[in-house]
């Protein structure tokens, strides 16, 4: 992959222990040094395996469910550290309870939330100020089943990610003028990873089928992007995402790829 300006000389990555967090550290290590991010020591392993490649990582196990402690331990490593373009992939998440909604537990409605917004959240929060500083970011989100329809067999997993949505396009007009950001949220597609297998054995219709190569693609391509026209919006792996990025295009539609009413 070409690009004339240069490269972000950090990426960090969430859910990176597995699946496809981990697979887009993999991939970004070409490019970047990677900070593997995991609850459990899969993350060192990640890591591991990147370095046997004679390139550069790092991992923090760290319990998403837990923000506070995530945000001070990665403060606490991003203040030892030099880097100054950074890019974040938040790929961390849980399915939390089955529905119906009425079976199902409050307790674990907040868990769920606690993983996938708030310690995802609390990665960025602890980033954001030095990208700031610097003038540069790349923030990337990732959505799923329930941020764009109804998705009752895991209700709690699909408010997080409709949450989420609404959250990167704020995150956009927050970040605009602060210098060369962008912030989107990608829709992977069903990729056959052991959190599909789970779905799947919940009954769940399982829709749009996808090699795992199709959102590494998208998450790397948008971390090293020069330019991106879709900043602030969620993006589906096979909408025609590659003509926005690193080019003149403008968006068809102000509407286009929003969290939003159709009237």
């Amino acid at each position: 992959m070409q690009n004339s300006r240069a490269l972000p000389d950090l990426v960090v990555v969430t859910g990176a222990g597995r699946g496809i967090g981990k697979a887009i550290a993999e991939e970004v290590s070409k490019y970047s040094f990677v900070l593997c991010v995991s609850k459990s020591e899969k993350s060192i392993e990640a890591a591991a395996s990147i370095r046997d490649l004679s390139r550069k990582a790092e991992a923090l196990v760290l319990d998403l469910d837990d923000p506070p402690s995530v945000e001070a331990e990665l403060s606490r490593w991003i203040a030892g550290q030099s880097f100054n373009r950074i890019g974040i992939v938040l790929a961390a998440a849980v399915l939390g309870p089955r529905g119906p909604f009425v079976g199902s537990e409050l307790d674990d409605w907040s868990s769920t939330f606690r993983t996938n917004v708030f310690g995802n959240l609390a990665v960025l929060h602890a980033l954001l100020p030095r990208q700031i500083e610097n003038g540069f970011g790349r923030i990337l989100f990732f959505a799923g089943g329930g941020a764009a329809y109804a998705y009752p067999n895991f209700p709690a997993y699909a408010a997080s990610k409709a949450a989420l949505v609404r959250i990167v396009e704020n995150l956009h007009e927050d970040l605009a003028g602060k210098g060369d950001f962008a912030v989107s949220i990608l829709a992977p597609g069903a990729v056959e990873t052991d959190t599909l297998a789970v779905v799947r054995a919940s009954g769940a219709e399982v829709r749009t089928t996808v090699a795992i190569q199709e959102p590494v693609a998208f998450a790397t391509e948008f971390v090293l992007s020069q330019s991106c026209a879709f900043s602030g919006r969620f993006v589906h792996v096979r909408d025609v995402w590659k003509q926005y990025l690193n080019s003149d295009a403008a968006l068809a539609s102000k509407d286009l790829w929003k969290l939003r009413r159709v009237e």
